[in-house]
């Protein structure tokens, strides 16, 4: 035990903890903070939130027929007093335009007073009325053309179209989860926290051996049986040191993204009218936990590749040679969806995010159980 907490004291060394902090409020300010701060600001995604939040209190976790029926005469009504405030804008009536519909169609750019006009109405007043009509308009008419897919997927598989059919029929498809702002800003907050607590491992980790190897200390740990057998204490600190990092980095960041106010939505399915298809029925709140999880197995096993390039490697050009070109493979997949809660969706192939982490845990785990046994062999002259 001391020597684990000697070694996780060379981790967390007061330089490095310092470095630490500053790559993360680095990672935070140019990556994460956005994700955070700009929630729902803009315009539809103000809208879509609202709506979503409304109907869920006005409705419940999902969606029938009776509530769709309501939700077309709030649409009706909304469109109503659009048309009444058109007509009672003089300006809109010298134009000639009478009707939110009018309003919608006229073109842009024949007429310039029109133009100012409308850019005054949306982007100056930001009239809420003029905003949601589409919204709800659209929602009424992705329900009515039976729920088609056709932003996520062109050319639906086999497989994929059986899988939609699935979630329509078993009547999963009414839950109330916006894609965009809720589901859009949860995924893509998720790949940026993971990337910055990779950085963080990779960056604390991966001196664990360097450090030993520069002062000479190798040579004299393989002379006895206890030194022969700090290399397995070196790995259960780099794993604990890391499960600590990952640990408070999830908890800081997380919580800052739960001032999104999406608490309303964890309890509703993520298969949704009003988002995408996932292969799996999971509420967003399982999404979340299920994510977290797979942001530990992602960090766990990067800091076993950290752990194993650091022991082959015999000063910091060559471990920062080794170690990038797995980074940035790591972080490809993470960014392109293949990794974390983006692989569920459905337009990704099913099987891509179990292979993946299979191959990832396998080799991270292969590779230092091979050098751990040739550890404990080594001639003291190698």
């Amino acid at each position: 035990m001391r020597i684990l907490l000697q070694e996780m004291k060379k981790i967390f060394h007061p330089v490095m903890l310092l470095i630490f902090v500053l790559i993360n409020l680095l990672m935070y300010y140019f990556f994460i903070d956005y994700y955070v701060s700009d929630f729902q600001n803009g315009r539809p995604a103000t809208d879509i939130y609202h709506i979503g939040v409304e109907m869920i209190e006005k409705y419940g976790h999902e969606l029938d027929q009776q509530e769709f029926a309501d939700f077309k005469v709030v649409y009706q009504q909304e469109l109503k007093k659009a048309d009444e405030w058109i007509q009672a804008n003089q300006v809109l009536s010298e134009m000639g335009i009478s009707s939110f519909k009018e309003f919608q169609e006229m073109d842009q750019g024949v007429n310039s007073s029109f133009d100012e006009l409308s850019s005054e109405i949306m982007f100056e007043d930001e009239i809420d009325l003029f905003w949601e009509i589409p919204e709800r308009k659209q929602i009424i008419e992705f329900v009515e053309e039976s729920y088609r897919y056709d932003n996520m997927l062109e050319s639906p598989s086999h497989n994929q179209e059986q899988r939609i059919q699935e979630v329509i029929d078993s009547g999963m498809i009414n839950s109330i989860f916006p894609a965009y702002p809720v589901e859009y800003n949860f995924i893509e907050i998720s790949k940026y926290i993971m990337i910055t607590i990779l950085v963080s491992v990779v960056f604390m980790i991966s001196p664990i051996f360097i450090k030993d190897d520069k002062n000479n200390m190798v040579s004299l740990q393989y002379t006895s049986k206890v030194g022969r057998s700090l290399f397995k204490w070196k790995i259960v600190a780099g794993l604990l040191s890391t499960f600590l990092i990952t640990t408070i980095q999830i908890v800081i960041y997380y919580s800052m993204y739960s001032t999104n106010k999406i608490g309303i939505f964890l309890d509703n399915g993520i298969n949704s009218f009003m988002g995408n298809v996932y292969w799996y029925d999971l509420s967003f709140l399982q999404l979340i936990i299920i994510t977290i999880v797979l942001t530990y197995v992602l960090a766990l096993s990067s800091a076993l590749m950290a752990i194993f390039v650091s022991s082959i490697s015999k000063n910091y050009i060559s471990l920062i040679g080794i170690q990038l070109p797995i980074f940035f493979i790591i972080c490809f997949l993470v960014m392109d969806g293949a990794l974390l809660g983006a692989a569920l969706l459905i337009n990704q192939p099913q099987f891509i995010a179990p292979v993946l982490y299979i191959l990832i845990l396998i080799l991270s785990l292969v590779v230092i159980i091979w050098k751990w046994r040739r550890e404990r062999n080594q001639d003291i002259l190698h």
